[in-house]
């Protein structure tokens, strides 16, 4: 059962096609998953800080808890001794002293100016900002205790206390916690190992106030008026963002880069009132830059493969063509044979009834390059279709074989033919390849011999010749080439050296060309 297969630019439309199906298909896919991996990756980051950041926000509230009272009590303490005439300094060393522990005292004009201070730098210092945070600690209270945050000055979480003075004035003392360094470096040292980390934020608010949360480390400063408000406007502008929700994420551009913004606000679990607002910023530059690289990936191959169907849709015009040539050559081929076989036996008849003359001698000539031709069209048209079985060739018989046969046409041409044989030589090819190779050499001698010549062929050792005398052969190489022919006047189509060139390449023959005073076309059997 013959199996007709797919032409060769059918399977290769269809493996491109697929290529660029697979392309398509691959590039939602991968797409998606940087996409996913992507959110996945900074989810996963964005929830780590949030939870080491609940739990050390809950382990500072219960210490804020427990010390509230005793802070309240430093508090008072310190007014005392304000009210008996101590400054500031004195009043926190004492202060200092007595508890182990660090306070630094402040007074406050009516609007939140630092009038005086333990720390004489920050003298002048207006905190008017924070006035109102502040004073919601003293509705219920003679004494405030503001809820924890972290100072930047400091670089540890700090309680403010806040009290009126009969005069209008403010007084403050600052309470400083103990511990809390590792769980702060541990969140610091997730953050800052982070490379697309651009931002992080974190608030913690209560009864209007905005206190600092720390994440990144950073080195100690002196917080500046402009800093507050920034602190106080961001936290308002976190929780306008989050409206009711309790997590909120967005994309925003700024100077043509693009960022991931992750929002979140969680209740204290101890006090109802207290809250810690994050505000986390992701860089989406080597996400962005994956994507860049594999939409160009992607659109390369998009446009190769578009182009190779391009390449092919001709190619398939061409093999088409050659299809149809195929078929008329094979057509012609079944055509000529018919008629060139009912000439050939006529002229037979012909000879026996009436005997040979100059004129059956032309037509037989005739009729036996038209064979040849027919043979050559024949040969090219199998020969890539059907395997010759190579089996073992007597090179003299074959070539007295062929000599014999065209004696005829170069009897009818005015030119003869010499077989000359030394020796005898077997060769193991396919037995129609053989004849080509000799056919074709001799069809060329006749056909290029000067008129009344003779052509010799010479068999000696592994050497096979082809000798005539006529027209210098100028380019021995193209000679060989398909519809290659050096003299235009006479008649061919430029194919039989060509079969011949094909033959010797397939079985490893050496093929030389002299022309001097002979053409001489010479083959070396190497194997042989």
């Amino acid at each position: 059962m013959n199996l007709k297969l797919p032409k060769p630019s059918t399977v290769l439309f269809l493996n491109i096609l697929i290529f660029l199906i697979i392309t398509m298909v691959g590039y939602f896919i991968i797409f998606q998953n940087f996409q996913i991996n992507n959110n996945k990756n900074q989810e996963i980051i964005f929830f780590q800080i949030k939870d080491k950041s609940s739990s050390l926000l809950t382990k500072i509230l219960n210490e804020y808890h427990i010390k509230k009272d005793s802070i309240k009590s430093s508090h008072e303490d310190a007014l005392k001794l304000f009210k008996k005439g101590l400054d500031v300094i004195d009043i926190k060393n004492i202060l200092d002293e007595k508890n182990s522990s660090r306070y630094e005292v402040y007074i406050l004009d009516s609007s939140f100016k630092i009038e005086d201070s333990s720390l004489f730098y920050d003298i002048g210092t207006n905190l008017s900002i924070a006035k109102n945070g502040f004073l919601n600690y003293l509705k219920s209270n003679k004494i405030g205790v503001v809820i924890p945050e972290y100072s930047n000055e400091f670089l540890q979480f700090i309680s403010y206390t806040v009290s009126k003075l009969d005069d209008g004035r403010y007084f403050t003392i600052i309470y400083f916690y103990d511990g809390f360094i590792e769980e702060l470096k541990a969140i610091q040292e997730l953050i800052n190992g982070k490379d697309s980390l651009t931002s992080s934020i974190a608030y913690i608010i209560s009864n209007d106030y905005v206190g600092n949360f720390a994440f990144k480390s950073i080195p100690s400063y002196k917080q500046t008026i402009m800093d507050l408000q920034q602190r106080f406007q961001k936290g308002g502008e976190l929780l306008n963002t989050l409206g009711d929700k309790s997590f909120v994420t967005f994309e925003k551009i700024d100077k043509d880069k693009k960022f991931k913004v992750y929002n979140l606000v969680q209740t204290s679990p101890i006090y109802d009132d207290a809250k810690i607002l994050y505000c986390i910023v992701f860089d989406e530059k080597v996400y962005l830059e994956k994507i860049f690289y594999l939409r160009v990936v992607s659109f390369l191959s998009f446009i190769i493969g578009t182009f190779a169907i391009y390449l092919i849709y001709s190619l398939r015009n061409t093999e088409l063509l050659l299809s149809y040539k195929d078929k008329f050559i094979a057509h012609s081929i079944h055509e000529i044979n018919t008629p060139l076989s009912i000439i050939t036996i006529n002229t037979q008849l012909r000879e026996k009834l009436y005997g040979s003359d100059k004129y059956s001698l032309k037509i037989n000539g005739a009729l036996k390059t038209l064979e040849n031709s027919y043979e050559d069209m024949t040969f090219l048209h199998t020969k890539d279709k059907i395997e010759y079985e190579i089996e073992e060739n007597n090179l003299q018989r074959a070539l007295e074989s062929r000599v014999k046969y065209f004696d005829t046409i170069a009897n009818s041409q005015n030119r003869k033919i010499e077989l000359i044989v030394y020796n005898n030589l077997y060769l193991k090819m396919g037995r129609i390849e053989l004849n080509r190779l000799i056919d074709n050499n001799i069809s060329n001698a006749i056909k290029y011999s000067l008129v009344g010549s003779i052509i010799k062929i010479v068999l000696k050792g592994n050497i096979l010749e082809f000798h005539s005398i006529g027209q210098k052969i100028e380019n021995p190489k193209n000679i060989f080439k398909k519809y290659n022919r050096e003299n235009r006047t006479t008649g061919g189509h430029g194919l039989g050296l060509a079969i011949v060139s094909d033959i010797c390449k397939k079985y490893n023959f050496t093929i030389e060309v002299e022309s001097k005073d002979v053409n001489i076309f010479r083959y070396i059997f190497n194997e042989y």
